[in-house]
């Protein structure tokens, strides 16, 4: 289970600092080139702590009551990476001398990134010099680095010189509004280079953290500079180590002096353990099984497992849409773990309960009563969207997260997690919604609020946002009947504790009933809201038409059009396949595909999950492989600034709920699988009700064995 990326060709270089970045949930250091910047690519180079972050002020020209004051930011801590290393006098450089015998690649059995070569100098001395990484999966704060080097030629003295870079050096496009344009900075608190110990921390959010290092080999000199530390080492054997730990919220160092050797066992055994269930074999004509298990394995890397934090649009790979979590954790990353490892599915719900009172102080800002409204774009909890039409006024995210919690308990019977935490979120969430909507000639509406398609803003009865709403209307039910009859007197101080009244219950009940789901009779077809289908169309042809649109045309010449930047009427053909008759699925993914960009990298996914459930495989099978390999592609040009999670999550998707056909009916299993020629068959485990079961499918038959306790 190895990617590789061998060459030192521009584009290579710079997609490999994102998707060679070595993470573990806490901690992630994208994947640089060790001995330094080079000025011929792009490069971001950065360390991250997940849930570190500083506070901005937003400002805007003119500025209205309610709009968001503040946003937090992702930014890089004290970056260790780079080690200079010096030759007999000579410092090794991809640009001076010859390299030869490259080979770079990411071993997912080990947990470890590999850079390997033979470098000539100038002077033609031959040193083989291979470096290798990992973020520890058992010491979440620890990251280490090991050097070996073999002397070809020759036998002369080798000295390395670590770097611990206070501020990160980054590469913007200034045009792009999904980078942060803003550079903020760490403040160092105090240095202490007896005990190897770097305090720092956030001059406006008031977070701490401290950096400790443990560097083996001959200590010739540790100075401090403006923006580093410098530690010179000289070299007495034939390999060199350096550990890095990041102590944040919690103090201790744990593993600083284990040997890499040691650290990689450890990574090998975690591994091996989490392989056994998570990994998908793939019998393909492409690369499948590689992308789909890389994905998986990147989502691992940023996944945070501690309750008190999320995974962000770009993982730990990159500081793209500044560390933001947004819904992609609940609606594309979730159902990953959730089949694979339900305990980390479970801590995703466990960080949105955490930051429940946020959303309820973040209602306020809108200027609601009741309930909890979570943030379009958060880390803390509070919302950091400054474009409230795109962003905040996207309402459905208190339906995502709902949604996530029922199927959790759906696949999982975890009552108690239910009576804890997920029925208060349910209830805090709805309630936004029945204060907002209305009733209105016998149906429940609801307005003015922003669907996924980040192309039509503030729209009337989104069919996506009401036909999720009206499922978590049901399930408030559902489980208030189930916990009053398991769990009374945890009932009994829940409704107290959320001032819960009967008739509050009973409006659930019939506003779910009369939910309105726009329908166009003509064309057979469910409308996006009230009003997409009476727009005109788009007026430039495909070829005349600059992607993406975002990046090339005003806002409100995109509004006026019927366009749409991904999937949001055929997401709701994706979560309810059993709401809607063949036809009406037929043909309304046909017209929703002729108008819909895929502007955004979660919108190829849905597509091809639905395509895929109709039959129409090679559909389904050409809109997969351009979400398969959006990364190690680079298909839209931009994994240089990290990894997209939504689209690796999209991928396992499509392979379960598409090409499988993976469904719960009746409180079962079911699957009927559409696998397209180009697969010959797909192998992988998931949990349903605490028990492991093994799916297997190829063109003749298909398979749901119950497996062994332990196995």
């Amino acid at each position: 289970m190895k990617i590789y990326l061998n060459d030192y060709e521009t584009e290579t270089l710079e997609k490999a600092e994102s998707l060679f970045f070595n993470g573990n949930g806490l901690i992630g250091l994208r994947g640089n080139l060790e001995e330094g910047y080079y000025d011929h690519f792009s490069t971001n180079r950065e360390t991250y702590i997940n849930g570190f972050y500083e506070t901005k002020d937003i400002h805007y020209p003119e500025k209205m009551y309610g709009f968001t004051p503040t946003g937090e930011t992702m930014i890089s801590v004290i970056d260790g990476q780079t080690t200079l290393i010096t030759i007999g006098g000579e410092q090794f450089s991809i640009t001076e001398g010859e390299i030869s015998a490259s080979e770079r690649y990411l071993d997912m059995a080990q947990g470890i990134t590999v850079r390997s070569l033979i470098w000539t100098s100038p002077l033609g001395r031959q040193t083989k010099i291979t470096i290798s990484r990992l973020a520890s999966f058992c010491y979440k704060n620890l990251f280490s680095l090991k050097i070996d080097f073999e002397r070809l030629n020759h036998q002369e003295e080798i000295e390395l010189t670590s770097h611990l870079n206070f501020y990160p050096v980054r590469t913007i496009d200034k045009n792009d509004p999904r980078m942060s344009h803003d550079l903020q900075k760490i403040t160092i608190k105090e240095i202490n280079l007896a005990e190897n110990r770097c305090s720092f921390g956030t001059e406006y959010s008031h977070l701490e953290a401290e950096l400790a290092w443990s560097i083996d080999n001959q200590t010739v000199s540790q100075t401090i500079e403006e923006e580093r530390i410098v530690i010179r080492t000289k070299l007495e054997g034939d390999s060199y180590q350096k550990n890095l730990s990041y102590a944040f919220q919690q103090p201790e160092h744990t593993g600083l002096n284990t040997h890499f050797s040691k650290l990689v066992q450890l990574q090998t055994q975690f591994l091996e353990a989490f392989w056994q269930s998570a990994k998908v074999k793939i019998k393909s004509t492409e690369m499948l099984e590689e992308s789909v298990n890389y994905s998986t394995f990147a989502l691992l890397q940023s996944l945070g497992t501690n309750g008190t934090t999320s995974i962000a649009a770009k993982g730990l790979s990159g500081s793209g849409y500044e560390g933001h979590y947004f819904w992609d954790a609940e609606m594309f990353v979730f159902p990953v773990f959730l089949h694979l490892n339900p305990t980390l599915a479970k801590q995703l719900l466990t960080y949105r309960y955490t930051i429940l009172d946020k959303a309820r102080e973040n209602r306020q800002l809108f200027g609601y009563q009741t309930g909890a409204l979570y943030p379009w774009r958060t880390i803390s909890g509070t919302e950091s969207s400054p474009f409230f039409e795109g962003g905040a006024a996207q309402h459905h995210i208190n339906a995502d997260i709902a949604y996530a919690f029922i199927q959790y308990y759906r696949y999982t019977d975890d009552l108690a997690f239910m009576a804890d935490c997920g029925f208060e979120v349910l209830l805090e969430t709805a309630r936004v919604f029945t204060e907002i909507g209305y009733m209105k000639k016998d149906q429940f509406h609801i307005d003015k609020i922003t669907g996924p398609d980040e192309y039509t803003v503030l729209v009337n009865d989104n069919y996506y946002t009401n036909q999720l709403v009206a499922y978590q209307f049901q399930w408030i039910n559902r489980l208030a009947q189930t916990l009053k009859e398991q769990q009374p007197e945890r009932w009994g101080t829940l409704i107290e504790k959320l001032h819960l009244q009967e008739a509050e219950l009973q409006e659930f009940a019939q506003f779910s009933e009369k939910m309105a789901l726009p329908f166009d009779e003509e064309k057979g077809i469910i409308a996006q809201d009230r009003d997409f289908l009476k727009k005109g169309p788009w007026p430039y042809s495909k070829k005349e038409t600059k992607y993406p649109l975002l990046l090339n045309y005003h806002p409100l010449t995109i509004y006026r059009y019927q366009i749409s930047k991904q999937a949001d009427a055929v997401l709701a053909l994706m979560l309810f396949p059993d709401t809607f008759d063949q036809a009406t699925i037929e043909k309304s993914i046909a017209y929703y595909d002729a108008v819909t960009t895929h502007d955004s990298s979660l919108s190829y996914s849905t597509f091809s999950t639905v395509y895929s459930r109709l039959g129409q495989v090679e559909k389904g099978y050409d809109y997969f492989l351009k979400n398969a390999r959006t990364d190690l592609d680079n298909s839209h040009k931009n994994t240089k600034d990290g990894i997209h999670t939504a689209s690796m999550g999209g991928t396992f998707m499509t392979i379960i709920y598409g090409f499988c056909n993976l469904q719960v009916i009746n409180d079962e299993l079911v699957i009927d699988p559409h696998l397209p020629a180009e697969i010959e068959e797909i192998e992988f485990y998931t949990y349903f009700k605490n028990q492991k079961y093994r799916i297997y499918v190829d063109h003749q038959k298909h398979l749901i064995e119950k497996q062994p306790e332990g196995k």
